[in-house]
């Protein structure tokens, strides 16, 4: 019977990586990404939430690597960004912020975001039209900055 685990956790979010790779995918998943050979009971066991097991950090990106490959989501991620959202959301210290100078945020950062896939996609960037390595790290710091600005308007909205 499977156990209940909190929502958001890193166990919970172990668990959705179980159900999409299962054990093989989990333990190729270690063995790509990182040079352990660690084998899928050990994180079955950080999966559980009576057990004192911890994943490492680098275990859960080489995880989530694997479960955006095979089904294009990264639950790792997504329970770590719960859990942050969560935790803005209990302290007050984040939440008021003014409204107008997010909009205000949100729209430089918005310009910004422009800014950079318009310059990845020019014929003069570095890969011409074609965006290259460096160029999506710089598209997805970008949407990492708009994904920010965008918590931070939900929380300021009241609708986290």
């Amino acid at each position: 019977m499977p156990k209940l685990r909190k929502i958001p956790s890193i166990e919970n979010g172990l668990y959705e990586a179980f159900k999409i790779l299962k054990d093989v995918g989990i333990a190729d998943a270690i063995k790509n990404h990182t040079d352990k050979k660690t084998g899928a009971s050990y994180y079955r066991n950080c999966a559980d939430p009576d057990q004192v097991q911890t994943i490492d950090h680098t275990d859960s990106i080489a995880i989530d690597y694997e479960c955006l490959k095979t089904a294009g989501y990264a639950p790792m991620f997504s329970s770590h960004e719960a859990m942050i959202a969560k935790f803005m959301d209990n302290n007050d210290n984040l939440k008021n912020k003014d409204i107008f100078q997010i909009m205000n945020d949100l729209n430089i950062i918005i310009a910004d975001f422009q800014k950079t896939i318009h310059t990845a996609q020019s014929p003069n960037s570095p890969g011409g039209i074609k965006i290259v390595a460096g160029e999506k790290l710089k598209v997805k710091e970008a949407i990492v900055k708009l994904e920010q600005i965008l918590l931070y308007l939900q929380i300021a909205m009241g609708e986290n």
